[in-house]
């Protein structure tokens, strides 16, 4: 195989598991308002599924870089995939831990923190897909537009732990606060991840090193 072909083979195995992670976020956003148990599990199926994309997407890495002696360009499209593909499994990890929120506790309560929920999270699945379509494209100027969306994602986590703050002050029981809190944190941290896959498209584009903090 021709190192063209490997690396479209290698690039098409990252875009399959950018669409599965993202389809478990989605997944987690339906679950967090409905609280259905057997979705929460299928989910959980899923991140099986998206671990086992970014070790076939590590071996195709190592045949590449065995077989076909790349350039410094091309090695730097494996050496950024390779770490794509770390973040992406880990921006699906937290959505399995959504998952393993709702089946413990149910559906995100008070209502609020469901509709706020959802809100962060459309803004963090717009952040992933437009980190996703810069990386098919590219596109490094786009790349370095994206961790912007990751303040809003911020603001808006914010935003909602002063309200459930203020749920505590008027009787919300503590112990649901702890695991909610932690939960919610999930989609915060998907964006850091994001913002991670948005320095390493730099990387390959530019050799550059880029830290978005």
């Amino acid at each position: 195989m021709k190192m063209d072909e490997s690396l479209a083979a290698f690039q098409a195995l990252i875009l399959q598991m950018y669409r599965k992670v993202k389809t478990m976020h989605e997944l987690a956003l339906d679950i967090l308002r409905s609280g259905d148990k057997e979705k929460a599990l299928q989910l959980i199926y899923m991140d099986d599924f998206v671990n086992h994309l970014e070790e076939e997407i590590n071996d195709q890495a190592q045949t590449v870089l065995a077989l076909l002696s790349p350039v410094a360009t091309d090695l730097r499209k494996v050496i950024a995939g390779i770490k794509i593909a770390s973040d992406l499994e880990r921006i699906g990890d937290y959505a399995k831990n959504i998952a393993d929120y709702v089946i413990k506790k149910g559906p995100a309560e008070p209502p609020f923190v469901g509709e706020q929920a959802e809100a962060i999270g459309r803004l963090f699945l717009a952040m992933l897909d437009a980190a996703m379509d810069a990386y098919q494209k590219e596109d490094v100027a786009q790349a370095y537009r994206i961790p912007q969306q990751d303040e809003q994602i911020n603001d808006q986590f914010a935003e909602l732990s002063g309200q459930i703050e203020t749920a505590v002050m008027q009787g919300m029981q503590m112990e649901h606060v702890v695991p909610l809190v932690a939960m919610l944190r999930n989609f915060e941290r998907a964006g850091d991840h994001t913002k991670n896959i948005c320095e390493h498209l730099i990387y390959q584009v530019k050799g550059q090193h880029i830290d978005f903090g």
